[in-house]
């Protein structure tokens, strides 16, 4: 470093790589390996599990999300014993042009035999029984066990369990009402701050 830096100073040469794209390519390059070592760890395992997900960024892509699961054996320093260890990784976002389930199953990096559990939220295109990715997960190895996530259907029933109860809705409108009044000018939501430090007003999730 202090000599490439002693170069850049003398005028010797004018390559830093310090631009965007060249640190962009470091970082894609470093995320590659890490992904990879990842995926070679995965199939050493042998059998894992995944939990796909679908979310929409700011960009206003939609994009499905991938956290892989398994038991890695590492051997101690010794190499007499052996640490179970179960690991759980992200495996980054991926772009979809398409929503269906066939899509989505058709896009997966990871060899479908050795996988033995698959996990998905609420969505048809991903738990659907005729069409979704869980289906035909299964279609192509049978052992490969599905399960709903816990947290999202309890979400959907305590979300219905509110819309049917008088008392919940005659709490949370106005306060939906309160965050909509407030937030819709400046000044208005800076009085409200001033009055309420350092309590503030959230929006109504449709979800929660």
């Amino acid at each position: 470093m202090e000599e490439h830096l002693h170069k850049i100073t003398d005028c010797e040469t004018q390559v830093h790589y310090l631009g965007k794209n060249m640190q962009n390519e470091v970082i894609q390059i470093l995320a590659n390996a890490i992904k990879k070592k990842i995926v070679d760890a995965a199939h050493s395992a042998k059998c894992f599990s995944i939990t796909l997900g679908c979310t929409t960024g700011v960009s206003r892509i939609e994009q499905r999300k991938m956290i892989i699961r398994f038991v890695d054996m590492e051997k101690s320093a010794d190499e007499d014993n052996v640490e179970v260890l179960i690991k759980e990784h992200f495996l980054g976002f991926v772009p979809l042009k398409e929503m269906t389930g066939a899509f989505m199953t058709e896009t997966m990096s990871l060899s479908v035999e050795n996988l033995r559990g698959q996990g998905y939220d609420n969505g048809s295109n991903l738990k659907g029984k005729d069409n979704g990715v869980q289906r035909r997960m299964t279609e192509i190895n049978p052992r490969a066990f599905f399960i709903p996530c816990s947290a999202h259907s309890l979400n959907l029933v305590v979300n219905d369990a509110a819309r049917c109860c008088l008392e919940a809705s005659s709490f949370f409108d106005p306060v939906q009402h309160v965050y909509v009044f407030f937030s819709g000018s400046t000044r208005r939501w800076e009085i409200l701050s001033h009055h309420v430090n350092p309590l503030t007003v959230k929006p109504l999730s449709q979800t929660r």
